[in-house]
């Protein structure tokens, strides 16, 4: 995996994604593995974490990744608009249902997974809760919009939605399906697989992480380490085989 400098990367034709610079971001993460899976060719930039990333803001108004671009259209970044787009580009390989239902099961989840208050939002929360109260949020909180509020209520949705995954899972297993929605993978399959990484890490030959950033992504809380039910990370560890790269490259 080969990163340009930003600057070639805005300044590329046909498809561009930046993403977070080696770190385990899941929402890059899946992003990128179904770009791959749809093989589809694509300029890879760098966010650099916890730096101004002057030229990126420019460009796309955020200081965040993923971004996604398309030629000359406008820069991306909700996961529901790059889903959209990939679908648009590689609709052979479609990772949303036309099924009515199963595609409304499908926005619901992902929004569950990777939207604002989200399964990967609630995580986050919790990684940057300050260790003193006093002392207020990080930079990294503020970035985010860090709030007290919701980060007390964090973790127990993230237990909560776990609980429901694992019983659609289940629910899924007896009619037959390897997967989170209807008898085919789905963009929802890609999404719980990297972001499970949020409450169990991959081991390091299954994530080529800088062993000094593993222990951020592995102090899960105790109350929610238990509540990951073993169907959760067999489904993750079968879509990762079957569906990403591996190991991931970050």
């Amino acid at each position: 995996m080969v990163y340009v400098d930003i600057n070639q990367a805005i300044n590329a034709n046909g498809l561009r994604l930046i993403l977070v610079q080696g770190m385990p971001s899941a929402w890059g993460v899946a992003v990128k593995a179904m770009m791959e899976y749809k093989s589809l060719d694509f300029t890879l930039g760098p966010q650099k974490p916890m730096q101004e990333n002057p030229e990126l803001l420019a460009w796309s108004g955020t200081n965040s990744g993923p971004v996604v671009a398309w030629n000359d259209e406008k820069p991306i970044n909700r996961w529901d608009d790059i889903l959209l787009l990939l679908e648009r580009l590689a609709p052979d390989k479609p990772l949303v249902p036309e099924n009515a239902a199963e595609r409304i099961q499908l926005f619901g989840i992902g929004h569950e997974i990777c939207g604002e208050l989200g399964f990967g939002w609630n995580r986050r929360l919790d990684m940057m809760r300050p260790a003193d109260a006093s002392t207020g949020p990080s930079a990294f909180g503020l970035k985010y919009g860090y709030r007290d509020t919701d980060a007390k209520l964090a973790n127990p949705r993230v237990i909560a939605f776990m609980a429901e995954l694992a019983a659609t899972l289940k629910a899924q297993k007896a009619r037959g399906s390897d997967y989170i929605i209807g008898q085919a993978v789905t963009a929802a399959d890609f999404y719980w697989a990297a972001f499970s990484n949020f409450v169990v890490l991959q081991a390091p030959e299954d994530i080529l992480l800088d062993l000094s950033i593993r222990p951020m992504f592995e102090n899960t809380p105790a109350e929610v380490a238990a509540a990951v039910d073993p169907i959760l990370l067999e489904h993750r560890d079968r879509i990762m085989r079957t569906c990403f790269k591996m190991p991931l490259e970050l």
